[in-house]
């Protein structure tokens, strides 16, 4: 056993010639021989490996069980917090040098054909989720006057389209005690089966009544995916591969929207549109049909008492090469297990004078998110572009969709090489800008009679592009690095159901502000933006490549009013 272990457990050492003879004997002369018959890297022994089991567990439930956008560099720099000195004089064993010894571990973790197939059939939600959030937007007028039994007026429109938002809410808020009490994968099962279901009737809608009560469905099972795919995710995914996993999530997001947007013109005509609307049972069928390929969660198995199988599980996801590795992580996963159950209640977090602040950090960013009016965007952009006169409507939407993808693509180098807050003032400001851009073409074009359309194409393009850079993912991956295990799962699904109330809002209010408006529209958005800007620059702080403890300690010199200006934006890239 620490003949196979030690072989496993390969890493890369300066060490002089005669410690690492002495290295490799203390594995085992089996180990010795294949080292130097293949010529393998330098292995450590099963007694070397004890040394080094604490800080990996000490990593593994650092980084957030969450698959979150942008938390690839947070997950990097704590892989590199422990370094050589730090550890046992027996794990140096003459070597000098100071780099980590555990990203050399942690990089091993790649994506096994396993674990890809899973999180393809995961995806299926998050593609779902952005397809139903923009899918009425095209198609708006059609179905407005396509519905047999009435005219749909504005207010009720805006009713169809955001209680969508409200069925998220409930969704999101029913989907932690069921994920608990049923599994990961039985609740992904359940809920493709029921979404495929809503999405039947939802192309069968006959009325306003019948089209509220799907919109309203369809949002419960769609909230249900929000909290399900990063959670499980982040809890099937190698340490290394969480931050990717979160922007794969994301990027099947922004995709969904893309398809829903560029399906809307050939399939926006009367009756297509209710083919339009079923489109997405494609995507939860598909999920359902593959769930014999989808893995129950190690962590919900070790959570319930089967450790074992969650030890298969991980071998799998991981590879047959692993046994170290996975005996740490699962170790892991059950150090975090007992810690979790002392989690506490958001009036508990709301209580703790040390949680108060960063929670209300949260909180305000996530309703900035939303307030900035992002969604306005994806709901109703091929009304407003008809309303502003732009030659063709469906292009600007569909480019809005394709910018939002290449956004999001480019937003995680970016976080990666300037950081949190300098993104998330860039990204307020460029929205800032971008919307008194939009609105002043817009007024012009009005009192002038000018032809201005590409202008505001261009305004709401780069309105959509600084959304993605920062204001988009980083209060997710922001909320995630505030907290520590116990207080992290409460303040997310706080923040979570502060987000979609104001989606909420924006969704059910942004026609009638559209209508009162007109070439003003987006000045309250501009305000929200410019507000973003002041309250990140005062209160956000730094997280990259910060530990939680020293998270904490800038959080506490922020409230106090004790706090230095961030580094300039230049600085942070270069």
């Amino acid at each position: 056993s620490g003949e196979r272990r030690a072989r496993v457990f390969c890493m890369h050492t300066s060490a002089s010639q005669p410690a690492l003879s002495s290295l490799l004997e203390r594995a085992g002369g089996r180990a010795h021989r294949d080292a130097k018959k293949n010529n393998m890297r330098p292995v450590r022994s099963e007694n070397d490996m004890k040394d080094i089991r604490n800080p990996m567990k000490n990593i593994l439930m650092r980084v957030p069980l969450y698959a979150i956008h942008g938390m690839s560099a947070h997950v990097r720099a704590i892989s590199r917090s422990v370094s050589r000195e730090s550890l046992s004089d027996g794990m140096s064993d003459g070597g000098t040098e100071r780099e980590s010894l555990i990203p050399d571990v942690i990089a091993h973790q790649g994506c096994t054909p396993r674990l890809a197939v899973v999180v393809f059939c995961v995806l299926m939600g998050a593609i779902n989720f952005g397809y139903n959030t923009s899918v009425l937007n095209t198609p708006e007028f059609v179905i407005r006057n396509s519905l047999a039994s009435e005219y749909v007026d504005d207010f009720s429109w805006a009713i169809i389209v955001s209680i969508f938002c409200m069925g998220g809410l409930i969704g999101s808020s029913l989907a932690p005690p069921l994920l608990d009490a049923i599994g990961r994968k039985r609740f992904m099962l359940l809920n493709g089966v029921f979404l495929t279901c809503v999405l039947i009737f939802e192309a069968l809608s006959l009325s306003v009544m019948m089209l509220v009560i799907a919109r309203l469905l369809i949002g419960i099972s769609c909230g249900g995916s929000t909290v399900v795919v990063p959670l499980y995710l982040g809890e099937i995914a190698p340490v290394s591969l969480r931050g990717s996993l979160g922007t794969l999530n994301q990027f099947a997001m922004v995709v969904g929207i893309l398809l829903a947007q560029i399906l809307g013109k050939p399939m926006g005509s009367d009756p297509e549109w209710r083919l339009l609307l079923a489109v997405g049972a494609i995507f939860s069928t598909l999920q359902v049909l593959l769930g014999v390929c989808v893995v129950e969660s190690p962590r919900w198995l070790v959570m319930n008492g089967q450790a074992e199988e969650a030890e298969k599980i991980l071998t799998e996801l991981r590879g047959g090469d692993e046994e170290t590795y996975v005996q740490v992580e699962l170790e892991s996963m059950q150090a975090l297990a007992e810690e979790e159950k002392q989690e506490m209640s958001v009036s508990s977090l709301v209580r703790n004078p040390k949680l108060r602040f960063p929670f209300m950090v949260g909180v305000t960013l996530q309703m900035f998110q939303q307030w900035s009016g992002i969604n306005a965007v994806f709901y109703y952009s091929t009304g407003f572009f008809e309303n502003a006169q732009f030659a063709d409507p469906y292009l600007g939407t569909v480019l809005a969709g394709a910018v939002n993808v290449l956004a999001t693509g480019f937003a995680v180098e970016l976080m990666d090489r300037a950081g949190r807050k300098p993104l998330l003032l860039l990204s307020a400001i460029g929205m800032t800008i971008s919307s008194l851009l939009l609105t002043a073409s817009l007024v012009i074009s009005e009192q002038f009679n000018l032809e201005l359309g590409y202008i505001e194409v261009m305004g709401v393009l780069s309105y959509v592009a600084f959304f993605e850079f920062g204001l988009g993912p980083i209060p997710w991956a922001i909320t995630a690095e505030l907290f520590g295990a116990v207080e992290r799962a409460t303040a997310m699904g706080a923040c979570s159901g502060v987000n979609w109330v104001a989606n909420f809002i924006v969704g059910l209010t942004f026609p009638a502000i559209n209508a009162a408006l007109g070439s003003y529209t987006f000045l309250p958005f501009a305000l929200v933006t410019f507000i973003a800007t002041i309250f990140s620059h005062i209160y956000v702080p730094e997280t990259k490549g910060k530990t939680l403890p020293e998270i904490r300690e800038t959080m506490e010199k922020i409230r106090c009013g004790h706090t230095t200006p961030s580094k300039p934006l230049e600085e942070n890239f270069f």
